[in-house]
């Protein structure tokens, strides 16, 4: 049996060399710019204390391979996997659902599916150069699916190399890749293939992966610029079941995950204004098997937007456009081969956002967009923020925006579903600070409000989605960034209340409580840091009887490091959950003990 486990992890090794991600910039010596917020590049001493970004090189140092524990580190987004690696994962941004926040890779919308959000343990940041996280509302940016805010992956072309990673650990895993990053005759583009396997603790839940992305440009000329910008990944994970379940373990269960992303565009300059646009293809595929359900659920989608920005006046920009989004929606029985869903909605829709300076110290933005929905109709969402730098290092900023949201295909037509279901609606404000007393120190803090009406939750008693009057969520969170010397800190805490307005009841999956704190030292040639993310005073459902219950407490420490052998190698480990401590993040499912993991990374 030994044996047969080191010819198998030598021979996913092997292949691991021959497909797989790896790389990731140095730091960066030019302040990064960062699209999410505006739709337009902004430098980041300038964005708002809601908007955060994870650089390669953080995530590299920290070992970071998947979207979910990109955001632990992020304040707001509270993470809840059914599991070990490869289950479903959820994202819950400041009390929204899961499926209230965008998803985009190069600006472009990633196709959430039949249940129009992802599973973010299975997302891979392959190739990915940075990681931009807006917090809160941003409908008129991004349309139905922002109440919650929006998460962008960047994969900037980089110079010509090559970078090679591959890692081993406990439970047989294996994960690695390869990136190639070229600029040559006017091309530029980077390309990147990544696989991830791992057998997980649980018995019958074993995890595979695959994944790749790219990203072509060239300049035309002066003025004008196309790209071609894509990603993809296939996975298969076997989920025994819940823990409570009278058929645990279900060595039969499976899920089966395909999506595909492909985006032509143009970038055009006239005189001083930019003019852009992009056509988008996204397929989403899943293939559910268990004991109950035998369905594919298959979503595809295809989008057109058109883009222009540019200064109207001294002091005043304007970034306008308009987009067509038609999605596809497909459920079919396995069993019977007959298709349950077939539904095809579309939506219109403009905005444009302008900013308004009022001086050097404050400025004044105003957003509104216009959707026309085949099935509901035409709404409206705008938005409006302010902000006015107090003195040197402190700025003060607030906004108010309105959101929409219709149900999701899944919340309709799914084995739940509830075809009657009402659009979600939604009202939010925030007010903060942003404090830089000098360049080693940083503090965002933030408090925020939500007004739902008629929020899309699952309901014990119907047992089916269903609508809920009027909730509400509230709260504020921070951060604080430090870097002193060779030692770099970084803390975020988010207090959070998040209950039916009606039945004071707490909305689930919200912890009231939670934050993460990384410590790192670093010199020329080596790197040491720790981890530490908790979670406390969380409802969960119970996954025996689908009651409400309280659920777990944690606190868990991880520790990584790396060692610079030479310019083109490096050597890295890491220990996950090293107190290797026992918890469900989701009753009845749970999470991985400690764990052992090192690899080795080339460059050439």
């Amino acid at each position: 049996m030994l044996n047969s486990h080191v010819n198998s992890l030598a021979f996913k090794c092997i292949l691991c060399a021959i497909i797989s991600i790896a790389a990731t910039a140095e730091p960066e010596n030019l302040e990064p710019m960062v699209i999410i917020e505006t739709k337009s590049p902004v430098p980041l001493s300038e964005t708002s204390p809601w908007v955060t970004r994870i650089s390669a090189y953080d995530l590299e140092e920290r070992q970071i391979d998947n979207l979910a524990d990109a955001l632990h580190s992020v304040p707001g987004m509270a993470v809840f996997r059914s599991g070990q690696a490869g289950s479903q994962t959820s994202l819950f941004s400041r009390g929204a659902n899961s499926d209230h926040t965008t998803f985009l890779y190069e600006g472009r919308k990633l196709n959430g599916g039949f249940s129009g959000t992802y599973n973010l343990g299975q997302i891979p940041l392959t190739g990915a150069s940075s990681l931009e996280v807006l917090r809160g509302f941003s409908s008129v940016q991004y349309g139905a699916e922002g109440i919650g805010g929006a998460i962008m992956l960047r994969n900037e072309p980089l110079k010509k190399k090559v970078s090679w990673k591959m890692e081993v650990g406990s439970n047989h895993s294996v994960n690695g890749g390869i990136d190639y990053g070229f600029s040559e005759s006017g091309w530029k583009g980077r390309i990147g293939t990544a696989i991830k396997t791992t057998e997980n603790e649980q018995p019958y839940s074993q995890f595979d992966s695959q994944s790749a992305s790219f990203t072509f440009s060239k300049k035309l000329s002066d003025n004008l610029e196309i790209d071609l910008v894509g990603t993809g990944f296939k996975s298969e994970v076997n989920y025994p079941g819940n823990t409570k379940s009278t058929s645990y373990p279900n060595k039969d269960q499976y899920l089966e995950v395909q999506d595909i992303l492909v985006s032509p565009g143009i970038k055009l300059k006239l005189g001083e204004w930019k003019l852009s646009g992009f056509y988008s293809y996204s397929d989403d595929e899943l293939v559910n098997k268990n004991s109950s359900l035998d369905d594919t659920y298959h979503a595809y989608t295809n989008q057109f937007e058109l883009l222009i920005n540019g200064e109207i006046y001294e002091g005043i920009t304007l970034t306008a456009g308009g987009s067509y989004e038609e999605d596809n929606f497909f459920k079919k029985s396995n069993a019977t081969h007959l298709t349950e869903v077939d539904v095809n909605p579309d939506t219109q829709s403009v905005f444009a956002l302008t900013s308004i300076s009022l001086g050097e110290n404050t400025s004044i933005s105003l957003g509104g967009r216009a959707d026309k929905f085949s099935a509901y109709g035409s709404e409206s969402t705008f938005s409006t923020s302010f902000d006015h730098r107090i003195i040197d290092g402190v700025t003060f900023l607030a906004r108010f925006a309105t959101s929409f949201s219709p149900p999701q295909a899944n919340d309709l037509y799914g084995n739940w579903g509830e075809p009657s279901l009402n659009p979600e609606k939604a009202e939010s404000w925030e007010t903060g600070l942003n404090l830089q007393p000098n360049e080693w120190l940083n503090l965002r803090i933030t408090y925020f409000e939500t007004d739902f009406e008629d929020l899309i939750d699952w309901d014990n008693t119907a047992f089916s989605m269903s609508n809920i009057d009027s909730a509400s969520s509230k709260g504020f969170e921070s951060s604080i960034e430090a870097e002193m010397r060779n030692f770099t800190s970084n803390l975020s805490f988010t207090y959070l209340d998040a209950q039916d307005s009606v039945s004071f009841e707490r909305l689930v999956r919200r912890p009231r409580f939670f934050g993460n704190l990384i410590l790192e030292h670093s010199s020329q040639s080596n790197s040491l840091g720790a981890g530490l993310t908790w979670s406390n005073d969380v409802i969960d459902v119970d996954g025996g009887n689908f009651s409400n219950i309280k659920g777990d407490d944690y606190l868990v420490l991880r520790l990584f490091g790396k060692h610079q052998i030479n310019d083109g190698i490096n050597v890295f480990g890491r220990i996950e959950n090293l107190l290797d401590k026992e918890y469900e993040e989701v009753d009845g499912y749970p999470a991985l003990g400690r764990g052992f993991y090192a690899g080795l990374k080339f460059s050439f």
